[in-house]
């Protein structure tokens, strides 16, 4: 038994620090020691993740794409960002932030196609993330 937030943590969660992390380095000149601090992660995450040995592969290169592609994902990710470099957002917004980011993938169709690629037995009639999110 997989719920979807399995998922979200093993291959979304990695990918959208994979994000993160690049654009920290790449927008706002972070050093990997930097962007691990601000992310409570290592520098040896920051490193794979920069490297795609972790993140992308970890998510299987098509669902990377898909969240990039994802435009709310897009600006979600400049936001964490920004806030993570520090824009004055607290770090419980900036989580916030991180959490409704999740619920907007929660809530689309790329979530429920992984789901039922990872767990088959749930058939396509799945609406669990529907029904989590309208309660």
């Amino acid at each position: 038994m997989k719920p979807p937030c399995e998922i979200v943590v093993k291959h979304l969660l990695p990918a959208l620090r994979a994000m993160i992390a690049k654009e920290l380095t790449e927008n706002y000149g972070f050093k990997q020691e930097e962007s691990a601090r601000k992310l409570g992660i290592t520098q040896s995450a920051i490193s794979y993740y920069l490297s795609g040995s972790r993140g992308a592969r970890n998510a299987r290169n098509y669902r990377v794409v898909a969240l990039k592609k994802n435009p709310q994902v897009k600006v979600a990710v400049k936001e964490i960002a920004k806030a993570t470099a520090g824009d004055g957002t607290t770090t419980v917004q900036t989580i916030q932030k991180l959490c409704k980011t999740c619920i907007i993938l929660r809530s689309g169709e790329d979530l429920c196609r992984m789901h039922m690629e990872t767990l088959p037995s749930i058939g396509e009639t799945c609406n669990l993330c529907q029904l989590m999110f309208t309660r």
